[in-house]
């Protein structure tokens, strides 16, 4: 029976390359895709799942990676991947509300080292959520090793105490190592890149705490002080009745630029500096915003202006647009190059029982980009040729800030410029694999139950087949944040790129 509607729907895009449906009928299936017949209204967060109803939940996810994940065998073998879900099983044995069968899930999918293959809550619970004020755990802590933790942010803010660049020892006898190695499964990884979960973790720790340890109400935390002397404390927690945060109302000044602009701005922005030393270009995103436009008049400006050092800070850059990857790519590189070796996936459309969203237009999307390698793999027919840089590319020395969000298309531009004469790498191993990742298309499972959502992504990447597997690229020079630099709200990354440009002067 799938066969053969799978070979309908194969059919169905056939048709759709050959004719010009009616107006009418594209704008209906549109409306159909992307409309939605959710009811708002009270959800518990509390609510607890039968075990039947998780373990359902559970087949039904394990039953739709093993169809179409690319790379389940990556990293872990067929018997790892089995263990990790008989694990599920077995701890489905009682009921569980969302957060926390949520964080079973990542756990779950966690061997198969795929930093695409994450796990949110449902769109009720996040729904739930909205507009509360927060509570529980009140520190925002960066992990800045193995078994470091430093104060980046105290909630509290009539707290004198804890402040940031404080480093923190211990967090309810739970020293910093087991407080680390406890949150960082909930965060899937490129394969054994550590600094992927480190940063999303660091980015948003009290929320990750919170989802691990939830419903406390204090909190003894065991710090070094500003005189280096160790002392313990006890701190209740956000929204307690010993909570005594004087929460004001902050007004919002009225908005002087447009929704569109403040995007744009988030995404990207340039600057030359006043003595043209150097330029600073900073990309947070491979969106729309990132248009050729802006690149091309980006670059043609450095060449006028004949600025001979160029910084480029993609640390916060988490990827996007494959095509935008390799633009940036272009005006970087100073011989032709391939962007990727190969770009597969293991089926011809999504093969699955349960809520896939968006499924319809990704199938439509693989029928007509595939092209069938063999019965097992597909290859997608787009960015597998060589390229030519541009005619204007940078001839001059670039720097490149990167940092442990860096991933996905962004460590495809960075791995591809590793080792170019006149590009350093400066900063921390990235998030995102230096071999490849997984993309491409990234649809959602919907699990029938609980309605949690896990990303689900169709295409295996391999930037080059001769890479070290395993890592995130490795920066030429490690510069990392420390207690001192959180501390003074310093800069470490930039100031030592902009140090060595001076160097280069002398």
């Amino acid at each position: 029976m799938r066969k053969t509607s799978t070979h309908n729907f194969q059919q169905f895009c056939s048709m759709l390359c050959r004719r010009s449906l009616p107006r009418q009928v594209l704008i209906l299936i549109f409306i159909s895709a992307f409309s939605s017949c959710a009811v708002t209204g009270y959800y518990s967060t509390e609510k607890k799942f039968s075990p039947q109803e998780l373990k359902e939940d559970v087949k039904a996810l394990e039953q739709t990676l093993k169809r179409n994940h690319p790379s389940l065998d990556w990293y872990s073998s067929p018997e790892e991947i089995e263990a990790s879900f008989e694990r599920a099983y077995h701890l489905t044995g009682d009921s569980l509300n969302e957060n926390a069968f949520k964080n079973l899930i990542a756990e779950t999918v966690f061997p198969i080292r795929c930093g695409h293959t994450s796990v949110r809550l449902s769109e009720n619970y996040a729904r739930s959520m909205r507009g509360k004020a927060p509570q529980g755990f009140p520190l925002n802590l960066k992990i800045a090793d193995d078994s470091t933790l430093i104060i980046t942010n105290n909630f509290n803010r009539r707290d004198s105490v804890l402040k940031p660049g404080i480093k923190i020892h211990s967090i309810n006898s739970l020293s910093a190592r087991r407080v680390i190695d406890t949150l960082f499964p909930l965060v899937a990884i490129d394969g054994y890149a550590k600094n992927f979960s480190y940063q999303n973790i660091s980015n948003s720790f009290a929320s990750y705490y919170n989802s691990r340890f939830p419903g406390l109400k204090n909190y003894t935390v065991t710090y070094t002080n500003e005189r280096n002397e160790v002392r313990t404390i006890v701190i209740p927690s956000l929204g307690s009745s010993r909570d005594t945060t004087r929460r004001h109302v902050i007004s919002t000044p009225p908005a002087t630029t447009t929704e569109r602009r403040r995007k744009i701005n988030a995404v990207r922005s340039f600057t030359i500096d006043s003595s043209k030393i150097y330029a600073l270009l900073r990309i947070n995103s491979f969106t729309r915003y990132l248009k050729k436009s802006y690149l091309k008049k980006t670059f043609r400006h450095l060449e006028r202006q004949q600025v001979t050092n160029l910084i480029i800070d993609v640390r916060n850059n988490g990827g996007g647009l494959i095509k935008s990857s390799l633009l940036l790519t272009r005006f970087v590189k100073q011989e032709p190059f391939y962007f990727t070796d190969s770009i597969f996936s293991k089926t011809r459309v999504i093969r699955s029982s349960v809520k896939v969203k968006k499924k319809f237009f990704h199938n439509i999307g693989m029928v007509l980009l595939n092209r069938k390698q063999n019965d097992s793999l597909f290859r997608f027919s787009f960015f597998q040729k060589q390229y030519e840089p541009k005619t204007n590319a940078y001839k001059g020395n670039v720097i490149v800030l990167t940092g442990g969000y860096s991933f996905s298309a962004t460590t495809m531009f960075l791995s591809n410029i590793k080792g170019q004469n006149n590009v350093t790498l400066l900063g921390e191993e990235t998030g995102g694999g230096y071999y490849g990742n997984n993309g491409v298309f990234i649809p959602e499972i919907v699990l029938p139950n609980t309605k949690l959502r896990v990303r689900l992504p169709l295409y295996r990447i391999v930037n080059n087949r001769n890479f070290a597997k395993g890592t995130g690229v490795l920066p030429d020079i490690e510069v990392k944040a420390t207690a001192e630099s959180i501390k003074l709200n310093k800069d470490p990354k930039l100031e030592k790129a902009i140090e060595l440009i001076k160097q280069r002067r002398k």
